[in-house]
């Protein structure tokens, strides 16, 4: 996540049923608070409920198997770089889908001399001061940047829509155009035939469903979408229920 990131749906939407905002604070709070608040109230949560305590940190999940109605589950230990495989009942893929950015290619990006980054790599805005920077996409994260970039000092924001534009009415450095077609040097081309010169490209192009540690029979394979297939009620695998997917549908309240 980056600085100045604030959430974009309410509060409300976003509260823990046994573990109220204001539990946490002592108070009622704003609708829409920023990262760091929530943050802080996510951890409290935590500590309520002693979660750490039934944690093992510094262990990545190289392996998920079935074993008939069960699981086998290789992890890896990183301090030591020790592999150990236990059988359980149940697993719970938590891993979300916002770790695996969806990164389009276009012509001229192995050569343009600015940077590259997807919206995940995203840290601070005032790192493109004084830049003409393009945007690739119109959801919520091109729209939050870009806003950011422009009211920390970005020279110009141009921002190159697939489908339709955001239609917004924005400031005079402020432009949306179609698709990118290719850079040259650092002159980006757009599918209508115009042309403008950039510093930065900054892919606000979504997040892929991506699980390489999951046997293929258990994989879940889907686009971004309110109802992912395969998942009774959004949460648990059809053909296996002991195994659940959270969070995998596409997030309103994010």
């Amino acid at each position: 996540m980056y600085r100045y990131l604030w959430s974009n749906g309410p509060k409300e939407g976003l509260e823990f049923a046994d573990y109220s905002f204001e539990e946490h604070f002592g108070k009622q709070i704003a609708s829409y608070p920023p990262r760091a608040v929530l943050f802080d109230y996510i951890e409290g949560r935590v500590r309520k409920a002693g979660i750490r305590n039934w944690i093992k940190f510094e262990t990545v999940v190289s392996r998920v198997e079935a074993e008939g109605h069960k699981f086998s589950v290789t992890v890896r230990d990183l301090p030591s770089g020790t592999e150990s495989t236990e059988v359980f009942d149940y697993v719970v893929c938590a891993s979300g889908h916002f770790s695996t950015p969806n990164v389009p290619e276009f012509e001229g990006f192995e050569s343009f001399q600015g940077r590259v980054l997807h919206a995940h790599d995203f840290r601070d805005a005032l790192e493109f001061k004084d830049q003409d920077i393009l945007i690739i996409g119109t959801s919520y994260s091109a729209e939050d940047i870009g806003s950011q970039c422009w009211k920390y000092g970005a020279k110009s924001i141009t921002v190159s829509h697939r489908t339709a534009p955001m239609g917004y009415k924005w400031p005079d450095n402020w432009q949306e155009v179609p698709l990118l077609t290719k850079v040259v040097g650092n002159t980006a081309h757009f599918i209508d035939g115009t042309t403008k010169d950039v510093d930065a490209i900054l892919l606000c192009t979504g997040y892929i469903h991506h699980f390489p540690f999951m046997e293929e029979n258990l994989c879940l394979s889907t686009a971004n979408r309110l109802a992912s297939a395969n998942l009774y009620k959004g949460v648990a695998w059809v053909d296996n229920p002991n195994l659940f997917y959270l969070g995998m549908q596409d997030q309103w309240f994010t």
